[in-house]
């Protein structure tokens, strides 16, 4: 009785002091996205297509970020826009072989190509196109022959989303080039709950999703070894969660400490078949919300390379990769 009397007095002190109390905070729900599935497109011929048709149906700028480019119709396609007078600007990775050929020829049409970055030892990897500052798409994988082949999927992003790539590719362009791109700085158009996230802020984010994770954990990506990383799997995996990683096993046998410590605290592991590249990096998160990144999950990922995440809290979108990892588990080995 006592302390009910206590808690009204405390109240009556904060209405008299001209203080609120806010209570709201305390059954505050989770944001969350409305990217349809339909936004998520999955291996060759659907990604390539919807990439042709973003580029086509541009009125006035195409910015590209891509680790290696070389797909000769995607190239004469640009040099077709460029002519047509459109804003174009694209930035590779200067570590790759491929995209020497892929600059020189683009220069010459005068399009505007630049290598990134200027810092050593850093690779490039984000994959990106934005088109007209209001549609992008991140991808899973490179505009390479190889790559269109490969297992992989891309998001389309619209409206804020896709101002927030513009922004992404701003900053990267400027800090190549120190010329500025003509992206407004602030937008009014509806925020969405979609967050894209740059080089160690995609730890943060994943390791946000691992803590918050209530039922199950499943990642579908080339490579899992980050110090923290692994710790936070192994944390929620002594917690009950139903933790699942699919791996490429060129890369993970390189780690078999990693892969061991993990598989000895209860986390299930299994190996994508090798007669198609993997290029897909994805974490699934009680089946409600996913993080798509540029690259596996890695030191270098975090730390030292120039890389770029997606979290989507979107239940229906998630269900369309966790059909796709239900797939893949059920033919890994």
């Amino acid at each position: 009785m006592q302390k009910h009397l206590l808690f009204l007095f405390l109240i009556v002190l904060l209405l008299l002091g001209g203080c609120t109390p806010n209570f709201g905070s305390f059954d505050k729900e989770d944001p969350v996205s409305n990217l349809p599935p339909e936004a998520v497109y999955i291996d060759g011929n659907s990604i390539y297509n919807l990439t042709t048709d973003l580029i086509n149906s541009a009125r006035k700028s195409i910015y590209i970020e891509q680790a290696e480019f070389n797909d000769a119709r995607l190239i004469q396609l640009l040099i077709q826009k460029a002519r047509e007078g459109l804003e174009i600007k694209i930035l590779l990775d200067q570590y790759q072989q491929v995209n020497q050929a892929t600059l020189e020829e683009l220069k010459a049409q005068n399009i505007s190509v630049q290598y990134y970055p200027a810092r050593k030892g850093q690779y490039q990897r984000v994959k990106l196109l934005v088109v007209d500052q209001e549609q992008a798409v991140v991808y899973g994988s490179s505009w390479t022959e190889t790559d269109i082949k490969a297992h992989t999927a891309a998001i389309k992003l619209n409206e804020r989303a896709a101002w927030k790539a513009a922004i992404v590719f701003s900053k990267d362009w400027e800090f190549t080039t120190t010329l500025s791109v003509d992206v407004p700085k602030s937008s009014l158009l509806p925020e969405d709950n979609i967050t894209l996230a740059t080089n160690a802020n995609i730890k943060q984010q994943i390791i946000k999703q691992i803590n918050d994770s209530t039922s199950t954990i499943w990642i579908e990506t080339s490579l899992v070894s980050e110090t923290d990383t692994v710790q936070a799997l192994i944390d929620a995996a002594a917690k009950g969660r139903d933790v699942r990683l699919l791996l490429d096993p060129t890369e993970a046998k390189e780690n078999p400490l990693t892969i061991e410590k993990l598989m000895n605290h209860g986390i299930q592991i299994r190996y994508y078949p090798t007669d198609v590249p993997q290029r897909l990096n994805i974490g699934l998160f009680d089946n409600k919300t996913f993080i798509f990144s540029s690259s596996s999950w890695t030191y270098y990922s975090f730390v030292i390379n120039h890389e770029l995440s997606l979290t989507v809290p979107s239940a229906e979108a998630t269900k369309k990769l966790v059909d796709l990892f239900n797939q893949d588990w059920n033919t890994g080995t």
